[in-house]
């Protein structure tokens, strides 16, 4: 729950009790902004309600996320038998689940395309239940920071040989952020240019060279 909210009552600490039992936080996980400190008028006469504007912190809403996925991932692994603890770590914007255990190498098979569907599945999972948020990222053990440097190493290997060969150069099927990953590295050389190619599961990067070499004739 990340929208500002409007309560009023007698007095700013009967408003701010009334928005605590209706978001089910504390005093301390609210941001209020006093929009009426409200007055008792004359004899009862011309009353006044204290009004507030009310959110949850940043903070509050990282720690509400992040219980949220714990809760689900712990149920998911009990019921598949997985011996996997996630561990959560909150960033400034966003929070960090992390797998470890026996059975967390499952998810880093493939490229680690397990991580990115249960990823997935977290978030859609927290934001049926939460509203949509600050976005839980998933990793193994480090394991996203690893192969993002390998997909880094890989495009610059890819656009040297296309450069030397003068040839397209073919990468192996990816999905669509480690595709990104492969623009991105890339993007603003001019001797070579980067293109994606073919559909669904086979959907690839494929690094041309500037000035390609024309291909000879059989």
């Amino acid at each position: 729950m990340t929208e500002e909210r409007i309560f009023e009552a007698k007095s700013v600490d009967q408003a701010i009790e009334e928005a605590c039992r209706v978001m089910g936080c504390l005093p301390e996980d609210l941001e209020v902004e006093i929009l009426e400190h409200g007055s008792a008028g004359l004899f009862g006469l011309g009353a006044k309600k204290a009004k507030i504007k009310v959110r949850l912190k940043p903070e509050k809403i990282l720690s509400e996320r992040a219980n949220r996925a714990i809760m689900f991932l712990k149920e998911l692994f009990l019921s598949g038998e997985l011996r996997i603890e996630p561990q959560v770590e909150l960033a400034a914007d966003h929070v960090v689940v992390n797998l470890a255990g026996e059975d967390s190498s499952i998810f880093t098979r493939n490229g680690g395309a397990a991580i990115e569907a249960l990823e997935f599945l977290v978030n859609k999972v927290v934001a049926r239940r939460l509203g949509v948020g600050p976005k839980i990222v998933v990793d193994v053990e480090g394991f996203r920071e690893r192969r993002e440097e390998e997909l880094r190493r890989m495009a610059l290997e890819a656009a040297e040989k296309a450069k030397r060969t003068g040839k397209p150069v073919a990468l192996p099927p990816m999905s669509a952020r480690e595709r990104r990953l492969i623009h991105m590295t890339l993007r603003g050389r001019k001797d070579i240019q980067t293109r994606s190619a073919g559909q669904g599961e086979r959907r690839h990067v494929v690094v041309h060279p500037a000035h390609e070499r024309p291909r000879k004739k059989r």
